[in-house]
């Protein structure tokens, strides 16, 4: 009977370690649930965002895109109309009316080695062409980049561009002598 005590103690407290790791299972498992249920709501609703983004996206690509054969659309006929207008009139057009005067000019100023020469050509107030025709001093790891100002030039229409990072006295020497040209085709 004694053992029998001991042994009823024993049997008790193992059903109390059986019930409190059982709890804590239970619990655990009710924990894992809820957060995986939370992590599922967050994965939805980053889903449908996503989705609206692209779908915001396509829109605007799309009226990107109608937006260019507009205005393609409405050059042609700009352009058409134009040489209407020219054929139907008699009268010359002279460069008095122009900033520039047509033509070729060269122009020159100082580049990250030495003198940059450039041929730039107008036509009708135009930069039609810009040329670097001589940069005997620029080496040419600085002198390919900085001839990226060109196009630049030639989009803007002007020598209000920003220069070529890395290459920067040579787009600027280039900018510059784009400018001297400029200033001998005045009118």
């Amino acid at each position: 009977m004694k053992y029998h005590s001991f042994y009823m103690r024993v049997l008790c407290l193992i059903l109390i370690i059986g019930a409190v790791l059982g709890y804590n299972f239970m619990q655990k498992n009710d924990t894992q649930a809820q957060e995986i249920t939370e992590l599922t709501d967050r994965v939805s609703a980053l889903e449908e965002q996503q989705q609206e983004m692209l779908t915001a996206l396509e829109d605007a690509a799309k009226a990107q895109e109608e937006a260019k054969a507009a205005a393609a659309n409405a050059s042609s006929k700009e352009t058409a109309g134009d040489i209407t207008a020219a054929d139907s009139s008699n009268a010359d057009t002279s460069d008095a009316d122009n900033v520039y005067k047509d033509g070729t000019y060269t122009g020159e100023a100082q580049g990250f080695g030495g003198t940059i020469q450039v041929q730039v050509t107008l036509a009708s107030d135009e930069i039609t062409d810009i040329q670097v025709t001589s940069a005997p001093g620029e080496d040419s790891a600085y002198l390919s980049p900085g001839e990226g100002v060109i196009s630049s030039i030639l989009s803007a229409q002007s020598t209000d561009v920003d220069t070529i990072s890395g290459a920067t006295f040579s787009s600027t020497g280039i900018i510059n002598a784009v400018v001297d040209a400029l200033g001998k085709a005045e009118n």
